[in-house]
């Protein structure tokens, strides 16, 4: 049973040039959304933005064009581990990690809970082992090379669940929360599906950027630039999106959120 979300920005981005992220201005104001779920089976965390050991050592874990060019706000208050000591939890009640994906900004606090077992698709693991050019920047092995526990998960479609379809073989929760393949922005990249006492949120990592583009008739060109360089498969990618776009037309009672978006972290902020 879940019994409380917590929403948790770790990670703050000013890249320059506003409209590549869909919004106004010189500099961008990127968030890493992430989620702290209070479950029976203890701390669950949804993505886990920037860790400790990225703020302490940003070049010899993210690299030099990151570390030089990222505009990363270095503050070790933003890390998933400090906000949920903070709540009064300890490290160690974190049980469970479940991965949109493996980019640097979304996994980095993997190694502020070594004791936690961390789901991804296996599909999105083994795109961490190809080091093409677009692999090296986004996936940081620094951040992963430690950690023990892992489910690996078969990127199988299983049951519907609205009009998409859930990853098979993932029952821990018993249905509660699903993974749902949102591929395109990588290769193993999903959803998060969390049910609450009335309706669902979905959490979709970067299957968007903006809030804006959940309305199907708003054109962004310069963020659709960005995603389209940023994508594993575009064609998946748009798909995706367009899924997404749908579910929000038809199921207004369904809560989506994206990780980077600042206006949809806000909504949260009391």
């Amino acid at each position: 049973m879940i019994h409380k979300i917590h929403h948790l920005n770790c990670g703050s981005f000013c890249p320059y040039c506003a409209p590549l992220f869909g919004q106004r201005g010189f500099k961008a104001k990127l968030v890493c959304h992430c989620l702290l779920l209070e479950t029976n089976q203890g701390l669950v965390l949804v993505d886990t933005g920037l860790g400790m050991q990225d703020y302490l050592h940003t070049q010899k874990r993210l690299g030099t064009i990151i570390s030089k060019f990222g505009t990363i706000k270095n503050d070790i208050n933003l890390t998933a581990i400090a906000q949920i000591q903070k709540l009064g939890f300890k490290p160690s009640d974190v049980k469970h990690i479940l991965v949109t994906h493996l980019d640097f900004d979304h996994a980095g606090g993997i190694s502020d809970f070594p004791q936690a077992m961390v789901h991804v698709l296996s599909s999105e693991f083994n795109a961490t082992q190809n080091f093409n050019y677009k692999n090296k920047i986004r996936y940081k092995s620094e951040q992963l090379k430690q950690h023990r526990y892992w489910n690996f998960i078969e990127p199988e479609f299983g049951e519907s669940w609205y009009h998409f379809s859930k990853v098979q073989n993932f029952k821990i929760f018993q249905d509660e929360i699903l993974m749902i393949p949102l591929l395109g922005h990588s290769e193993g990249h999903c959803g998060i599906a969390i049910q609450q006492k009335a309706h669902w949120l979905l959490f979709c990592g970067d299957a968007y950027y903006s809030h804006q583009q959940l309305n199907p008739k708003t054109q962004l060109p310069a963020l659709e630039m960005t995603e389209r360089l940023f994508a594993h498969d575009n064609l998946q990618r748009i798909q995706s999106l367009k899924q997404i776009q749908l579910l929000a037309q038809n199921h207004p009672e369904i809560e989506i959120i994206c990780a980077h978006d600042p206006i949809e972290f806000g909504r949260y902020q009391s």
